[in-house]
C-alpha cells in the first residue's frame, strides 16, 4: 500500500511543466491558435467584401434611382418643348387687346390641345400657360386668371395670387419650388413640387408667356421609395440652392433638413460621406442629376449601414468562441488520452524501481522513459550475454528431451529450434547411441576426470561421420552414454541404411583404433517425422542393449548391433527407465494414445520379437502397473480407482494380451483423470479461435492483429498461446486455411486465379501467386 501511494504522488508531482502532458496539451492549442488566427483572418476578409457589397449595392440602386428620375425629368422638357412650340400657343402669347370671337375660337382649340400634352410624363399633376399680355391662365380644358386658380382651386400656404401673379410675371428659367401641401378646392391636401419656365425661349426674345407645371411629389417619391425601404434609409433631393426639393423617409410630413446636409459639401458626380446628424452617425451617399444639377441624397445610419457587417460579426465572434471553448476542451481531452499510456508507463516504471537514479526520478517524464529504456537495454544485453553463455547447456538440454521423446510440440517449431541453434533439412530422423563403459584404454588412472574429454571426442566424431552425407547433433546423455541424432537428406532417404551403418562401423573403429576405446553403439531405422525421435531413440536403445549383452558374452567390442539390420539375439526383458519415464510423461500430458502406443511397443518387443518367460512376465506386468501407481499418488482419487482396478485378479487363464489389455484400459483412466483436470478453457479458445480463422480466410485485413482484437487479447499472447497450444503459429495455420481452400477452388474450372486469390484474401493475383509457390513450391497454375 506504501508503495502505491509512493507512485501516486510522485506521479502527481509529475503533472507539472516537466511533465508530457505539457507538450501534448500545447501542442493542440497550438494547432487550434492556428484554427483560430485563420478564422480571424477571414472574419476582417469578409466585413471587409460585406461593406463594399452594401456599399456597391447602395451605390447601384442610386444611381438607377438618378437615371430614372432624370428621365422623368427630360419628360417634363419635352412637354415644356411641345407647349412652348404649339403654333396656337405662338399666336395665343402675340395677341393684342380685346379677342374678337375668332381669337376665342383659337384659344377653346389650345385648351383642347393642352388636355392631349398632360399624359407626357408622369410626374406632371397640371400645367398652365400664364399670358402676360391679358394675364389669362390656360391649361388643359381651363382658360381662368390667377385670383380664381390661385385663390379658389389650389391655395398655395404663404402665398396669395397676387403673389403668384408676380412670380409669373416675372418667369424664370426652368426654376423649381420645393413640396409644399396646397389645399384643394374639395378641401385636401397634396403635396406639390412647383415648376416655372419662361416662353418662348428661342432666339434670346422677350418671353411674353410663362409656363407653369404643378409637380405631383407622391410620384416623384414614387421613383424614391425602393432604395428607402430597402435600405431603412433617407433620401432627398437637393437644389444649387441647398433646398430640399422632395425626400422621403422622413421622420416629420415636411421637408426637414438636417443640419450638416449641405449641397457644396457633396462634391462630384457620387460619392459617400460620413456625418453626424442630430448626434447619430450617419453614411450618406449621393449622386447628382443630369438634367439640372440636383443632388440625390441617401442617408442611412451607421449600424444599420454595417446591419450585415455586425451579423457576420456576431457570427465569426460566436463561431470563434464556440471554437476556442470547444477547442480547448477538446485538446485537454485529447492531451489526455494520448497522456494516459504514458501515465500507465510512468506508473510501471516507477513501480518496478526502472527509473535510473534520482537525476532521471527529478528530470522530465520524457527523461524519465529514456532512462528506464536505457536501463531496459543494459538489463536486456546483459540477459543476451547470459543467453549466450548458457545456450550449449539450453542446447545440450533441448536435444536431451527431444532425443528421449519429451520434448513439447511447441519446443518443435522453426523459432523454437532457431533459439538454441537447431536447424533441420528435412523431416527425417534416426537415432545413435554410442556407450563407452571402460576408459582403461586412454586414461588408466583417471578414468573419472578424463570423460568430459572423452565425451567431447566421441561427439565431435559422430557429428563429422553424420556431416558428411546429413546433419548430425550429438549430445551427451549420461556419464558413459553419448547420443547422435541424425537429420537424414531427403535424397538419400533410400541410402538411410547403409549410412547409418556405416557411420556407426567408422566412429566404431576410429574410437577403438585410435583412442584405445571399446564403444558399444545402437541404431535406429529412420522416422518420418520429428514425433518419432522417441520411437528412433527407444530402437537405438535396445540395439544398444543387445549389443552390451553381446559384448559381455565375448562378441568383438567394435561390432554394431541394428534394428536396420534385423539380425536380434534371443530377446530378454525390456523396460528400461528412458522408456518408464517417457511413460510417466505422456500420461501426465493425458495423452493417451501415445502412451497406449508405447505400451504396446514394450508388448511388441517382449512377447513378439524376444518371447519373454514366464518368470520374467510374472515381473514385467507388476513393474508396469507400478509406474501407474507411482503416478497415480500425485493425485489421491486416481490412486484409488487404479488401485482397486489393479490389486483385483485378472480373469482364469488370461493370456499377456489380455492383462496388457488390461493395462492399457488402467492407462486410459489416470489420461482421462489428469485430462479431465486441466482446464478446457485454453481449448475453447484455441477452438474459437480457428473457427475466427476458418470464417474470415478470405477477409483480405484477417492478421494476428485483427483476431486480437476480436478476442479481446494482444498480438504476442495470441501468439504465444496459439503456438503452445497448438504447435503452430498463427500465420501458419492461416495460410494453411488459405491453401486448402485455394486448392479446392483451384479444381473448379470455372474459377480464374485472381477470383481464387480475392476469394482467399487477396487483393491481387500476384501476392496469391508468391504466397502458393512460397508453401507448395509450384505456383497455382501449374498446380491446376
Amino acid at each position: 500500500m506504501m508503495g502505491q501511494s509512493d507512485v501516486r504522488g510522485k506521479l502527481r508531482l509529475r503533472f507539472g511543466a516537466r511533465s508530457v502532458m505539457v507538450p501534448l496539451f500545447g501542442s493542440f492549442i497550438a494547432i487550434l491558435l492556428i484554427a483560430l488566427v485563420t478564422g480571424g483572418v477571414l472574419y476582417w476578409k469578409a466585413r471587409a467584401i460585406v461593406e463594399r457589397t452594401v456599399n456597391s449595392t447602395n451605390a447601384a440602386m442610386l444611381e438607377q434611382i438618378r437615371e430614372v428620375a432624370d428621365g422623368r425629368l427630360k419628360e417634363l422638357e419635352q412637354l415644356e418643348q411641345q407647349v412652348a412650340f404649339h403654333p396656337k400657343l405662338l399666336w395665343l402669347l402675340g395677341a393684342k387687346g380685346t379677342m374678337t370671337d375668332e381669337d376665342a375660337f383659337r384659344s377653346v382649340e389650345l385648351v383642347n390641345d393642352l388636355q392631349r400634352y398632360k399624359s407626357l410624363s408622369k410626374l406632371v399633376y397640371d400645367f398652365y400657360i400664364y399670358v402676360r399680355a391679358t394675364g389669362t391662365l390656360v391649361g388643359p380644358n381651363v382658360k381662368t386668371t390667377a385670383p380664381i386658380l390661385f385663390d379658389s382651386v389650389y391655395r398655395f400656404p404663404g402665398k396669395t395670387s397676387a403673389d403668384w401673379n408676380a412670380v409669373l410675371q416675372q418667369g424664370g428659367y426652368r426654376q423649381y419650388e420645393p413640396a409644399a401641401t396646397i389645399r384643394l378646392d374639395n378641401g385636401s391636401g397634396k403635396r406639390i413640387v412647383t415648376y416655372v419656365q419662361s416662353i418662348p425661349y428661342l432666339g434670346g426674345a422677350a418671353a411674353s408667356g410663362t409656363l407653369l407645371v404643378l409637380i405631383d411629389e407622391d410620384q416623384l417619391r414614387n421613383l424614391l421609395a425602393g432604395l428607402a425601404a430597402a435600405s431603412r434609409g433617407q433620401m432627398y433631393i437637393l437644389d444649387d440652392r441647398n433646398r430640399i426639393i422632395s425626400s422621403i423617409g422622413t421622420t416629420a410630413d415636411t421637408n426637414s433638413q438636417p443640419s450638416n446636409l449641405r449641397y457644396e459639401a457633396l462634391t462630384g458626380d457620387a460619392g459617400k460621406l460620413e456625418q453626424t446628424w442630430d448626434g447619430k452617425k450617419m453614411i450618406v451617399s449621393y449622386a447628382s442629376s443630369g438634367v439640372n444639377g440636383w443632388k440625390y441624397v441617401f442617408a442611412m445610419p451607421r449600424d444599420v449601414f454595417l446591419d450585415e457587417v455586425n451579423d457576420v460579426r456576431r457570427w465569426a465572434v460566436m463561431l470563434l468562441l464556440i471554437c476556442a471553448v470547444g477547442g480547448g476542451a477538446a485538446s485537454a481531452y485529447l492531451a489526455y488520452r494520448n497522456y494516459r499510456p504514458v501515465r500507465a508507463v510512468l506508473r510501471d516504471i516507477l513501480r518496478s524501481g526502472g527509473a535510473a537514479g534520482d537525476g532521471a526520478a527529478s528530470g522530465s517524464e520524457y527523461e524519465l522513459i529514456r532512462s528506464a529504456i536505457e536501463t531496459s537495454r543494459r538489463s536486456e544485453s546483459q540477459l543476451r550475454g547470459m543467453l549466450a553463455q548458457q545456450a550449449p547447456i539450453i542446447r545440450v538440454y533441448f536435444l536431451t528431451r527431444l532425443i528421449r521423446g519429451n520434448a513439447d510440440v511447441s519446443e518443435l517449431q522453426p523459432d523454437a529450434l532457431h533459439l538454441v541453434g537447431v536447424e533441420f533439412i528435412s523431416g527425417s530422423f534416426a537415432v545413435m547411441l554410442i556407450d563407452v563403459g571402460d576408459l582403461s584404454g586412454i586414461a588408466p588412472d583417471k578414468a573419472e576426470r578424463e570423460w568430459p574429454f572423452v565425451s567431447f571426442i566421441i561427439g565431435n566424431i559422430a557429428t563429422e561421420l553424420a556431416n558428411k552425407h546429413h546433419r548430425g547433433f550429438s549430445v551427451e546423455l549420461e556419464r558413459g552414454r553419448v547420443a547422435l541424432l541424425i537429420n537424414v537428406r531427403e535424397e538419400r532417404r533410400g541410402q538411410a541404411v547403409g549410412d547409418i551403418t556405416a557411420i556407426a562401423g567408422t566412429l566404431g573403429h576410429v574410437l577403438e583404433s585410435r583412442f584405445h576405446l571399446k564403444p558399444a553403439i545402437g541404431a535406429s531405422t529412420a522416422a518420418h517425422e520429428l514425433g518419432g525421435i522417441g520411437e528412433a531413440f527407444r530402437e537405438a536403445l535396445l540395439a544398444l542393449d543387445q549389443r552390451i549383452a553381446d559384448s559381455r558374452g565375448g562378441a568383438n567390442s567394435a561390432a554394431v548391433a541394428s534394428v536396420a539390420e534385423g539380425g536380434l539375439p534371443e530377446p530378454f526383458f525390456y523396460y528400461p527407465l528412458e522408456v518408464e519415464q517417457q511413460f510417466i510423461n505422456l500420461i501426465k500430458a493425458g495423452e493417451a494414445a501415445k502412451a497406449e502406443k508405447l505400451l504396446d511397443s514394450i508388448y511388441e518387443e517382449n512377447y513378439m520379437a524376444r518371447r519373454i518367460s514366464p518368470e520374467l512376465q510374472r515381473i514385467l506386468l507388476p513393474s508396469i502397473a507400478g509406474t501407474l501407481l507411482k503416478l497415480a499418488q500425485q493425485a489421491p482419487e486416481l490412486g484409488r480407482t487404479l488401485a482397486q482396478r489393479l490389486a483385483s485378479a485378472p480373469p482364469e487363464g488370461e493370456d499377456a494380451a489380455a492383462a496388457f489389455a488390461y493395462l492399457r484400459d488402467s492407462i486410459r483412466v489416470a489420461c482421462a483423470h489428469f485430462q479431465n483436470g486441466r482446464s478446457d478453457q485454453s481449448e475453447r479458445m484455441l477452438n474459437s479461435i480457428r473457427k475466427h480463422v476458418r470464417e474470415r480466410f478470405g477477409d483480405n485485413m484477417l492478421s494476428v492483429n485483427s483476431i486480437a482484437d476480436q478476442f479481446g487479447i494482444t498480438p504476442s499472447y495470441l501468439s504465444a498461446f496459439f503456438k503452445k497450444a497448438s504447435g503452430q503459429n498463427v500465420a501458419d495455420f492461416i495460410a494453411q486455411i488459405r491453401i486448402a481452400e485455394a486448392k479446392r477452388m483451384l479444381a473448379e474450372p470455372q474459377l480464374t486465379i485472381a477470383q481464387i486469390a480475392t476469394k482467399v484474401g487477396y487483393a491481387n493475383d500476384i501476392g496469391f501467386i508468391r504466397f502458393f509457390k512460397k508453401y507448395e513450391g509450384v505456383t497455382p497454375g501449374t498446380y491446376r
